[in-house]
């Protein structure tokens, strides 16, 4: 189901929304840790150039540490807005599937925005420590954390390694999130369209009311005789997403809280 803007007001002038009362965008913005007051614990955030003397991977390692925190500061403007337009479709203008499907929208764009950001963290620990990890890596994550519990660095070997580990299941879960969508099938969100699983199966056809609905999406399907199940679900209720996201971005940042003050 997509979102309906035939009727869309013609002044939303927030992007996807309009305005809402001050006191509630006060409000979301408090329900937020900030990122921005990352820049106090490392002059390299404001300048990653101000440390030019240090050597060229330590000053790679600066610069991938400044952009990893500017996607950081960019998930949490994503998830500010996922709550204001779930907010404005709610209680302002109600319309119950444009909340899902604007909120939806926003809650993907932070959950790329927290993966890339990850990753430039994890690369300015191995640039600037010369772990020597590749810097196209596959399961770059365990590769730097294996590398700096080799260490005989206490702050690389103990604070770093236990740092990276700080990030939980919710982080996982949003992880796991942005690559089915990515790689995958996208997945499914209550109230917006139902989610589609294929795995094997013992009968002969996917039942037909469902090679009728795939059809009629325009989506091509050869059914005759592949040895597919379907199932059907209702997807991920977006209060459910939102809170994996929002964990997820509390995690990380709890993480270069930890890590950025080495990486001065």
């Amino acid at each position: 189901m997509s979102a309906d803007t035939g009727n869309q007001e013609a002044d939303l002038v927030h992007g996807m929304r309009g305005g809402i009362p001050n006191d509630r965008m006060e409000r979301i913005h408090a329900g937020l840790p900030r990122s921005i007051e990352l820049r106090n614990l490392n002059s390299c955030l404001e300048n990653p150039l101000v440390a030019l003397g240090s050597g060229p991977t330590k000053v790679h390692g600066h610069v991938r540490l400044y952009q990893g925190w500017h996607l950081l500061n960019e998930a949490r403007i994503a998830l500010i807005e996922a709550d204001a337009c779930k907010l404005f479709y709610e209680e302002c203008q109600p319309n119950p599937i444009e909340a899902i499907y604007r909120c939806r929208f926003y809650l993907d764009d932070a959950a790329l925005r927290l993966y890339s950001s990850c990753e430039h963290l994890l690369q300015s620990v191995n640039l600037y420590w010369g772990l020597g990890v590749p810097i196209k890596s596959r399961g770059l994550f365990a590769k730097v954390i294996a590398e700096a519990e080799k260490s005989n660095l206490p702050e690389l070997s103990a604070d770093v390694a236990t740092g990276l580990r700080g990030l939980g299941p919710d982080w996982e879960a949003c992880k796991k999130y942005r690559n089915d969508w990515v790689h995958n099938e996208r997945p499914g969100i209550a109230g917006l369209e139902r989610e589609l699983s294929f795995g094997p199966r013992n009968a002969q056809d996917i039942p037909p009311a469902i090679v009728k609905a795939i059809k009629d999406s325009g989506h091509l399907l050869s059914v005759t005789g592949s040895g597919k199940s379907v199932s059907v679900r209702g997807g991920l209720e977006i209060n459910e997403l939102r809170r994996i996201v929002r964990n997820a971005y509390c995690q990380l940042l709890g993480v270069y809280e930890r890590l950025a003050p080495l990486l001065d």
